[in-house]
């Protein structure tokens, strides 16, 4: 059956990022791209293409990943909703489906992108924490890290916050929230928001302000890091299994899509 190029299935997606080796189809590694393909697939009939809204790394996790996929006209997205959930892989669920324009693209379209670090601190960590945030041994200034971060927002230039291998042909993006506060005794969040990130972005920045909240640098330290335009100047790639995606915005968000699944997987 061919494709209806009018409409477009998407897709909310949550996923443990420690049970797939990220975002893209791996040759002979699981990943979130290639198991709902698989799936899809085997619904349809039909090998279609699913873009994703943010090609995160392995081990990053995901409650607010968008994906989308060519309608073929035969099932409706309370099908999609029910059936993806049943047969896809433990570790990956699909929060909400609804019909969109055809020329929709999760990732050309997004709008803006919110993320969140975790960090645990103490001598142990809990069991449920070791695939879900960063465990630092020694206490942070919290504070400290919180007042570094208001160098960050706005529009900058994060030349020193992209990994080696980043692609991306610009590297000025703008940053509406960089916060930092505790969440609970020996919890850290890091919630970050702005319109695109390169690549490791996040956690280059987490990285950063970890230097800041060990006391090892001064808050004002991350605006000389900024100037310099050079990775080497920024802290450490602070590990992926800190990192969660929680939400893309587009231009019709909260999702009011021409036809959703209403009641059984909310986007809002």
């Amino acid at each position: 059956m061919r494709c209806d190029p009018e409409f477009r299935i998407r897709l909310r997606v949550a996923y443990d990022g420690a049970q797939f080796h990220g975002w893209q189809i791996q040759t002979s590694k699981p990943s979130v791209e290639g198991e709902l393909t698989r799936v899809v697939a085997s619904l349809s009939g039909e090998k279609l293409k699913v873009w994703g809204a943010s090609r995160t790394d392995a081990g990053v996790h995901a409650v607010g990943q968008v994906a989308a996929f060519n309608d073929t006209g035969r099932y409706g997205p309370e099908v999609w909703y029910r059936v993806l959930n049943r047969l896809t892989a433990d570790g990956l669920v699909v929060m909400g489906a609804d019909r969109v324009r055809g020329s929709f693209h999760p990732r050309h379209d997004a709008r803006g992108k919110v993320y969140r670090y975790d960090i645990v601190e103490g001598f142990h960590a809990l069991p449920l924490d070791l695939h879900s945030a960063y465990h630092l041994h020694r206490p942070l200034n919290v504070e400290a890290m919180a007042e570094a971060a208001q160098y960050l927002l706005g529009e900058h230039d994060f030349a020193s916050f992209r990994g080696p291998d980043c692609a991306a042909q610009g590297t000025v993006r703008r940053l509406f929230v960089v916060s930092v506060r505790r969440i609970g005794e020996g919890r850290v969040r890091v919630v970050v928001s702005g319109t695109a990130f390169l690549k490791y972005m996040v956690r280059i920045l987490v990285g950063t302000l970890i230097e800041v909240g060990h006391e090892r640098r001064k808050p004002e330290w991350v605006k000389e890091v900024l100037e310099a335009k050079s990775r080497r100047a920024a802290g450490m790639t602070a590990p992926a299994s800190g990192l969660t995606l929680v939400r893309v915005f587009h231009p019709d968000y909260p999702y009011s899509g021409i036809e959703s699944s209403r009641g059984i997987g909310s986007f809002g």
